[in-house]
C-alpha cells in the first residue's frame, strides 16, 4: 500500500445513526437518557424504589418505581471507584434532569432538600450492582420530593444548593412525605455488558 492511499469502509445506515444519538448533545437527549456508556461496552444505569409508610400502622401509603439519570460526573465517578460510600439525597426541584449537572441550586424554606449519611453500598459481584438501602424518618413538617438522587460526596445547602450529584431524577408527579410517614429507599447503580 502505497503512502497516498486509503482505507475506505462502508458503515451501515443503522450504526451511523446510533452514533448520531450518541454524539447528539441537545436537550432532548440530555433529558431523555437514563443510563451511560462506558467504553469497552459496558452501560451504567440505576434504578430506585421508594415506599412511604404510615410510621404507626405500617401501612403503605404510596410507592414509586423509576430509572434515574446517570450525570456525566458520576460516570467519572464510577470509573475512578468512588462509589464506596453514597449518600441519598431529595429536593423538592421540578427542573428536568442534565447529564451535564454535578450540582443543583435550590431555595431550602423548612429544610425541604434533604439528605442520607454516607451510606456503604452492597455490591453484587457478578453484576457489579451497588445497592443502598436506607429509610428516613418522619419529618417535622410535609416535604415535597421533586427529584432523588445519589453522590458520593453530596452536600446540602442553602447557599450552593445541592452539589456532588452522581445519578438523579425527576419525581413525575412530585411526591411528599407527610410528618405522619417513614419513607424507605432502595437504590441501585449497575453496570453491565450492552448484548
Amino acid at each position: 500500500m502505497s503512502a497516498d492511499s486509503y482505507k475506505v469502509e462502508i458503515v451501515p445506515p443503522h450504526e451511523v445513526e446510533q452514533l448520531i444519538r450518541c454524539l447528539k448533545f441537545g436537550p432532548d437527549n440530555k433529558r431523555d437518557r437514563r443510563e451511560a456508556i462506558l467504553s469497552s461496552g459496558l452501560m451504567l444505569k440505576g434504578e430506585f424504589e421508594l415506599t412511604a409508610r404510615n410510621h404507626e400502622t405500617g401501612d403503605v401509603e404510596w410507592s414509586h418505581k423509576a430509572a434515574n439519570l446517570i450525570t456525566d460526573y458520576g460516570r467519572r465517578e464510577w470509573i475512578d471507584d468512588h462509589f464506596r460510600t453514597l449518600s441519598i439525597f431529595f429536593a423538592p426541584s421540578i427542573e428536568a434532569p442534565n447529564s451535564g449537572r454535578c450540582s443543583i441550586s435550590c431555595n431550602n424554606p423548612s429544610n425541604q432538600a434533604f439528605m442520607s449519611a454516607s451510606l456503604t453500598p452492597s455490591n453484587n459481584p457478578a453484576t457489579n450492582t451497588k445497592t443502598l438501602t436506607t429509610t428516613f424518618g418522619t419529618p417535622t413538617v410535609t416535604r415535597t420530593l421533586g427529584i432523588i438522587g445519589v453522590g458520593n460526596a453530596v452536600s446540602v445547602s442553602a447557599n450552593a444548593g445541592i452539589r456532588g450529584l452522581a445519578a438523579y431524577a425527576l419525581l413525575t408527579p412530585p411526591k411528599t412525605q407527610t410528618t405522619t410517614q417513614t419513607l424507605e429507599v432502595i437504590y441501585k447503580i449497575s453496570m453491565s455488558p450492552i448484548y
